[in-house]
């Protein structure tokens, strides 16, 4: 139940709403159009602020991020589960529900201090839950449930059904609380407040995922993207058929494949020679480093200088006295010897080296050209040539077989997608004939109720409320007798209202309140309006229930209303107007 309506703003009209109906006048100038009175007396954007106020989105394009509204707040006064909350919200900061009063229950209402101002806040998710969870009965932790998933019932979206839109397109279609609403989104929201099993439409909705997705594909083989590469079961099975076939024959040839023994031998010949030379270059690259080795050796090798001989020697004279020393020309001579037999036997080696170096460097050269000969001799046998070239076949007609039998695989799993989707359509209508059948208390009170509301409305006609389990999930619809106009679209929507009104109320606890944009009774009879308005009352007559509906005044004061309506009681206090700059709910006019 909404208590009352404030705003930051200086000039904002506060509304307070009482228990039972609440009728929001507004007065506005005679023949003033839509254009003219747009943010002028405010009824359509008081909606918005209690949609605001309950988690709605707040994009750039809200009214709440208007240059004239983004630096204000906009706060209500809720009874919830028989306890007050007050809560604020800005379009400065939409994140977040401030908490002014009702914060204390920590354990579903998961609150946080705002370091810069010290005030409690919610975000603004965990505010959704939270709703969900008082009003509708949903979890209050949907961490690890089935809420969690998408294609479930939302608080937003069963919200809406009792303060619909008509910017959004919500007076179209009863069962639908906004024009774009998914098929899969109102079933399953509706089958939620009217106690049926949601779960089952929202297996519709998965099903019709599937086969958008495989009629994508489907069409995509048919010619399109996949045309080449997927095909039909009944085109790729000869196809596959065939390549299989020609692949194992080739097979079976490869394993009987003859080469004669001379080839044999040849083959192997011709193997070992390449063998020799590749031991032949290993061993070469060896002796040209050790021949550069030896070389080096060879250039740096020279007898010691004989001045310092001398030296050594006089030295050795007066440092050692009394030592027989040999004598300096013995000594000349065997280090001349020394060093002459050295380089003698690195002359030697290096000889040595060039010669083998030469010497295989002739053998490779005859090995190269044995070798050619014997690979010429081989290729004009044509036995491997033939042998590779039918391994070669073989390869390719084991990747187009493979080929084919991906595509087949793929063929067969879009075939088998089909006919599984058709069996899965089957048995959820099955499944839902059933739930219906096992619930038909929930749906009994909801036919009756509606059919109630009708008989109430008109003394000349009947209806009924008609939910037919088919192959593409729950259909919901109202059929009232009589033609399509005088308002009886909008008188439907009414009905299925007021009906989710009650149920939910009774069933979890629910909003308890029903709001009712004017625009719902545009076409409609002025008696229909007054009986609407006389129920309206009646089903919020309750304690903390409401049925809040905005009308200009002029229609309203000309209403056939019943005695059971005191039009002063049901008038809320403030009253909007567009004749003046400052008559509307701001108290000034913005684009």
């Amino acid at each position: 139940m909404i208590e009352l309506i404030e705003s930051s703003l200086p000039t904002f009209k506060t509304v307070r709403f009482h228990s039972g109906l609440n009728v929001v006048l507004a007065d506005t100038q005679p023949n003033a159009t839509e254009k003219q009175t747009r943010n002028s007396a405010g009824k359509t954007s008081l909606l918005e602020i209690i949609h605001f106020l309950t988690g709605s989105n707040c994009d750039k394009d809200s009214l709440f991020r208007t240059p004239a509204l983004i630096d204000h707040s906009f706060t209500a006064t809720l009874n919830i589960l028989g306890k007050t909350y007050k809560v604020e919200r800005s379009g400065s900061d939409p994140s977040k529900i401030f908490v002014i009063e009702g914060g204390d229950n920590r354990t579903f209402f998961p609150t946080k201090i705002e370091k810069p101002s010290g005030r409690i806040y919610i975000s603004n998710v965990n505010w959704r839950v939270f709703l969900g969870h008082a009003l509708f009965g949903m979890p209050a932790d949907i961490r690890g449930t089935v809420f969690e998933d998408t294609g479930t019932p939302t608080f937003r979206s069963l919200f809406a059904y009792f303060a619909r839109r008509r910017s959004s397109g919500a007076f179209l279609y009863p069962e639908r609380q906004a024009e774009q609403q998914l098929r899969g989104d109102w079933q399953v929201n509706l089958s939620y407040l009217l106690g049926l099993d949601w779960r089952i439409p929202a297996e519709f909705q998965t099903l019709r995922v599937r086969e958008r997705t495989l009629e994508e594909l489907k069409k995509a083989s048919k010619g399109g993207a996949l045309g080449d590469i997927v095909g039909t079961v009944a085109e790729l099975r000869p196809q596959l058929t065939i390549a299989e076939t020609k692949a194992e024959k080739l097979r079976s040839q490869l394993a009987n494949f003859e080469v004669l023994d001379s080839y044999r031998d040849l083959s192997r010949r011709a193997a070992k020679l390449k063998g020799d030379m590749q031991s032949i270059g290993r061993e070469a690259v060896s002796l040209h480093e050790t021949r550069e080795h030896l070389e080096r050796a060879l250039a740096v090798e020279s007898p010691p200088d004989r001045a310092d001989l001398q030296k050594l020697y006089a030295a050795s004279g007066i440092e050692l006295p009394g030592v027989a020393l040999r004598r300096f020309e013995e000594v000349n001579r065997f280090y001349d010897s020394v060093v002459s037999n050295r380089r003698t036997h690195l002359q030697y080696e290096i000889t040595e080296i060039t010669r083998r170096l030469s010497e295989n460097e002739f053998r490779l050269s005859a090995l190269d050209s044995e070798r050619g000969d014997l690979l010429r001799t081989l290729e004009g046998r044509g036995a491997l040539e033939d042998f590779l070239n039918l391994q070669r076949d073989l390869s390719n007609l084991d990747a187009s077989a493979a080929s084919l039998r991906e595509r087949y695989k793929a063929a067969e799993l879009l075939e088998g997608e089909s006919t599984q989707l058709d069996i899965d359509r089957v048995n959820l209508k099955r499944r839902l004939q059933e739930d219906h059948q096992q619930r038909k208390s929930a749906l009994d009170k909801a036919i009756l109720l509606i059919a109630d509301t009708i008989s109430e409305l008109y003394d000349d006609r009947t209806g009924k409320f008609i939910v037919e389990a088919t192959e593409n999930g729950p259909e919901f619809r109202i059929s009232i007798e009589g033609d399509r106009g005088g308002g009886i679209s909008n008188v439907e929507i009414f009905c299925l209202d007021l009906a989710l009104l009650q149920l939910t109320t009774e069933r979890f606890g629910g909003p308890r309140f029903l709001f009712h944009d004017s625009h719902l009774f545009d076409g409609v009879d002025a008696r229909q309006i007054a009986r609407a308005l006389l129920l309206g009352s009646r089903a919020s007559a309750g304690e903390h229930l409401q049925y809040i509906v905005t009308m200009n005044s002029d229609i309203f004061d000309s209403l056939p209303l019943p005695e059971e309506i005191n039009r002063d009681d049901v008038v809320v206090k403030t009253r909007l107007s567009d004749e003046t700059e400052t008559g509307g709910l701001f108290g000034f006019r913005f684009d």
